[in-house]
């Protein structure tokens, strides 16, 4: 892998995690993400999660609504968190280029932020039934630092992706 980390990423990583910290909680090819505010304790994300797909070779971005835009001066805080989280997820599952991204949003969302977020080359690659935006981009693995995401434990009785009975 080959470091090719713009300096806009870095120095957005750098005051994302000035502020907040991440966790995450891992169950097979799912992974949900946590964002606490390091000044107060607050959990302010409650609906990050990725997942793996190794039949189609994606990175499935099944929620990210990190919260980040209500807090003050969080502008770019909320591409750094993206960032920083799909580098994470590949680094986890030891992912090559041969993976792709993919999501689903609202068509103005595409348009307001997925498709400024250069670093992964997102596209719209047209509407869904229900008129969301298929969006496709690239993962490229780079040497991103992402050790202080930790692992979050969860009590036994939460069972945050798998049904068991």
């Amino acid at each position: 892998m080959a470091s090719t980390e713009s300096p806009f990423m870095k120095e957005n990583v750098s005051r994302l995690l000035s502020r907040y910290e991440l966790r995450y909680y891992q169950e097979c090819d799912c992974v949900e993400y946590f964002i606490t505010d390091k000044g107060t304790g607050e959990q302010i994300s409650y609906s990050i999660v990725l997942s793996l797909n190794t039949h189609s070779k994606e990175i499935h971005v099944s929620r990210f609504c990190p919260e980040l835009y209500k807090e003050v001066d969080s502008k770019y805080l909320s591409a750094a968190c993206f960032y920083l989280l799909i580098h994470h997820f590949g680094d986890a599952y030891h992912l090559d280029d041969q993976y792709r991204i993919s999501l689903e949003t609202r068509p103005a969302t595409y348009n307001r932020f997925f498709s400024r977020l250069r670093d992964f080359h997102l596209r719209n690659e047209g509407l869904r039934l229900c008129g969301t935006a298929a969006v496709v981009g690239e993962y490229p693995p780079l040497e991103v630092n992402t050790s202080m995401i930790e692992r979050k434990s969860l009590p036994k009785e939460n069972i945050p992706f798998q049904v068991y009975q």
